[in-house]
């Protein structure tokens, strides 16, 4: 252990309770670069991420408040703060993870317990939502989304490529037919979906031949959240299209028609987000367990 280490420490203790680098760098009178190499090397010893920072803000991550509370306790025994943050250690702490409520609901809680067993002492904190979080303002580890990603602060790990339904009620399809081409879809109704950042109607993708091609589909219900949404389709609203894994289910008990098959919706990649390029270990450890589960969906 080098015996910069616990000065790199006390370091770390300035920057939080000063607020920044530049106050932590005046406060210890030593330069500022040696205030941001000092975390740098402190994160890569520990193989945790301690900060996360913008060019507005610094905001500890969960393992940077348990080991501040750490180093708070034991300072006068510094070895054993150390030890609980040296990499090889057991996953521990928490893990904050923001995903869509189809995803959590029917792919990653159900399968909770196997990872529980393997990782008893970590405790995930799971907010599942439509609508996309910031994850520095609330402070998450990592955000899995679906589809496109809009520029920001993070950094994203593409975890697979999700299969894609269009399928809609029996009683919709009595009612107004079976579409067959993409030209019939001007006279059905569609169940549509709305980006919750951009508040932007998405358009249906399908793949005629070769070609991807962005429909836009008549519609009297604009939709959020993925459980309406399934709600809306069963009550014959009109069309739907989604995961697949959420819609076939219902398909096999007979409540959803698949649709169209001579059309498919590409794949969406499924990417899991977190804000810095420094990856921590217990989110490399929950991507690589997500990845797995998402093979079974293939």
């Amino acid at each position: 252990m080098q015996m910069n280490l616990f000065e790199n420490i006390k370091i770390f203790i300035e920057i939080v309770d000063s607020g920044s680098f530049t106050q932590a760098a005046e406060n210890l009178q030593i330069h500022r670069p040696a205030v941001t190499k000092a975390l740098q090397q402190l994160e890569q010893e520990s193989g945790v991420r301690l900060l996360q920072r913008t060019t507005r803000r610094i905001n500890l991550t969960s393992e940077g408040e348990e080991f501040i509370g750490a180093a708070s306790r034991y300072w006068p025994r510094r070895t054993i703060c150390w030890n609980r943050f040296a990499p090889g250690r057991p996953l521990h702490g928490q893990l904050r993870v923001d995903m869509p409520i189809a995803f959590a609901r029917q792919i990653v809680v159900p399968k909770l317990p196997a990872f529980y067993q393997a990782h008893p002492d970590l405790e995930i904190i799971l907010s599942s939502s439509d609508v996309r979080r910031d994850m520095l303002r609330d402070g998450l580890d990592c955000v899995l989304r679906m589809g496109a990603l809009d520029d920001g602060d993070y950094v994203a790990r593409t975890l697979g490529n999700i299969k894609m339904t269009t399928c809609a009620s029996p009683d919709y399809l009595a009612r107004f037919g079976i579409p067959h081409t993409l030209e019939d879809l001007q006279n059905h109704q569609g169940v549509n979906w709305i980006n919750s950042s951009s508040r932007q109607v998405m358009p249906w993708s399908f793949q005629r031949g070769t070609v991807t091609e962005e429909i836009s589909i008549p519609g009297k219900l604009i939709l959020d959240n993925s459980e309406v949404y399934i709600a809306a389709g069963l009550a014959g609203l009109g069309l739907l299209q989604g995961m697949n894994f959420f819609l076939q289910p219902y398909i096999d008990k007979g409540q959803l028609v698949e649709v169209l098959p001579d059309f498919p919706c590409p794949r969406r990649r499924l990417s899991l987000l977190y804000p810095h390029r420094h990856l921590s270990h217990k989110v490399r450890v929950f991507a690589q367990w997500l990845e797995g589960l998402i093979e079974t969906l293939r």
